[in-house]
């Protein structure tokens, strides 16, 4: 046998292992995506000072809402994001501060949550997809129809899944000024510290740590086509979206004690972000309980954070909603995603 036949024998079994190895492990990956994670939610009771709003979203169904509106001058609105399988009324429990302090907050239920109106095929997760996205360009153009609230600067607070979509509408909505997000995550970085977690459920540890970086991003991303065709939606990712974010400042606050994103994944967010000096861990706090175990602080400074970020008002022109070729954009953009390094 010639040596060149020998080398095409082991080209192509290398292949063929290569294509078995990528086939198998996108389709396990795929099911820790789809995971849901076994996190606990706040719950609120509705509060009587608020007004109820049902906002129409661009194709169709009705969001589920509340605003709180002082009596006196108003420095600000913000837009409050609950976590999944939470409600618009917790609002109250994690922007009280905000409330108390003269702001303006709006709070609503994604589709699918609360007493939003679901979607037909679309199951929400932890993932934020276009659908979410949607729901708050919508909210915006709410906003913008309103005489008092299109006036305000304007902020976003977000809590475990609402903090990542926090975090996304910042990088797509100029007029956002200012964004705190609580236990707040992005798909990909999470993608990768659950990976690193669960490797071994996938391939032995000692295969896993060998394999080169463009190799494991080429898994994910046929773990995520195969996840947003079975789900029938697309994932946001943060990477395609920082080529228009304005570096508005954003308040990341984690638990030191938060299996789920820890702190060196709000970390890895935060240096995407170029917000290092902007993460707040919080000692023995778990998931969404920083402000059980710190409230005064907590509250200080988020309020601190808005306050200042609305020192300097937003200029009227950037409350125009997106048009509808700018939407396309961004959906396309998120499909031709390429991927951080992998690491936490």
């Amino acid at each position: 046998m010639s040596l060149w036949m020998i080398i095409a024998i082991a080209g192509c079994t290398i292949v063929f292992c290569d294509f078995w190895y990528h086939q198998y492990a996108s389709k396990r990956i795929q099911g820790i995506i789809e995971s849901v994670m076994p996190v606990g939610t706040t719950l609120s009771q509705p509060d009587n000072c608020a007004t109820l709003l049902s906002i129409p979203t661009s194709d169709g169904l009705k969001l589920s809402g509340s605003l709180y509106y002082p009596a006196d001058e108003c420095p600000g609105l913000v837009v409050f994001l609950p976590e999944l399988n939470s409600d618009h009324w917790t609002a109250a429990t994690y922007a009280q501060a905000l409330m108390s302090a003269g702001f303006a907050v709006l709070s609503f239920d994604f589709r699918g949550q609360g007493n939003s109106d679901s979607q037909n095929g679309y199951e929400p997760s932890h993932w934020i997809t276009e659908f979410e996205l949607a729901d708050i360009g919508s909210v915006l153009a709410f906003i913008n129809d309103d005489p008092k609230l299109s006036q305000l600067p304007l902020g976003m607070m977000g809590v475990s899944r609402g903090g990542s979509a926090a975090m996304l509408a910042a990088c797509r909505y100029p007029q956002v000024a200012a964004v705190v997000t609580d236990s707040g995550f992005t798909t990909m970085e999470m993608i990768h510290s659950f990976l690193h977690k669960f490797s071994r459920v996938i391939i032995p540890d000692w295969v896993f740590s060998r394999l080169p970086t463009w190799h494991v991003n080429r898994t994910l991303r046929t773990s995520l086509a195969r996840s947003e065709k079975s789900r029938a939606c697309r994932y946001v990712l943060l990477k395609p979206e920082l080529a228009t974010y304005t570096q508005q400042p954003v308040l990341l606050i984690s638990g030191d004690r938060d299996s789920y994103v820890t702190p060196a994944v709000t970390r890895t967010i935060a240096a995407a972000l170029g917000q290092e000096d902007n993460v707040w861990i919080v000692n023995k706090a778990k998931h969404n309980r920083s402000r059980t175990k710190c409230p005064d602080e907590y509250d200080q400074r988020i309020v601190e954070h808005f306050r200042n970020a609305f020192a300097e008002p937003n200029s009227p022109d950037s409350w125009a909603a997106p048009s509808p070729e700018q939407h396309h954009r961004h959906v396309t953009n998120a499909g031709e995603a390429t991927f951080p390094s992998a690491g936490p």
